[in-house]
């Protein structure tokens, strides 16, 4: 497959010359790796990146509460898009967030917190965090929560555990 790109040509006649791109080798830039970077050259990234977060934020502060409403839609209809072309029936789509709301993701966001207290094991700074997503799939899909226990058996065994080490 070849590129074509239209140049002008300045001189003593201007004409416009088209060029086929595959007859030039194009050198693709390398990344350097890692260990090759300097511990400048990663204080300098860190930095840039800083900056870049920064920037963001002091952008986000500006906006106007009908820039934030609009780019908050925006979000949400970019999410319903994505959760359609997977294959998520439109009931299944919270219309104001665009998350879904499927039985498979409330499956995977409950195995994920019962992953969270198996790993470390149960603490209960986590409890504030675990109530608000129960709290979440609760409001939206009550049938779905309804005499489900998120941690049934996990908080004895890690309150065990812990007592016996």
């Amino acid at each position: 497959m070849s590129i074509q790109l239209e140049l002008p040509v300045v001189g003593r006649r201007q004409a416009d010359v088209i060029r086929d791109l595959s007859d030039y080798d194009i050198p693709t830039r390398q990344r350097p790796s890692v260990a090759l970077l300097n511990d400048r050259a990663l204080r300098r990234i860190a930095a840039a990146r800083l900056k870049a977060a920064a920037v963001h934020r002091e952008e986000r502060a500006k906006l106007t509460p009908e820039q934030v409403a609009d780019r908050k839609t925006s979000m949400a209809d970019a999410r319903i898009a994505l959760c359609v072309a997977q294959g998520n029936s439109l009931d299944d789509i919270d219309p104001a967030s665009g998350y879904s709301l499927s039985r498979e993701s409330y499956e995977r966001v409950r195995q994920s917190w019962r992953n969270q207290a198996k790993q470390p094991g149960w603490n209960e700074c986590l409890r504030p965090d675990l109530e608000k997503a129960v709290a979440f799939w609760s409001t939206r899909r009550p049938d779905f929560t309804e005499g489900d226990d998120w941690l049934a058996g996990l908080v004895d065994q890690c309150e065990s555990t812990e007592e016996g080490s």
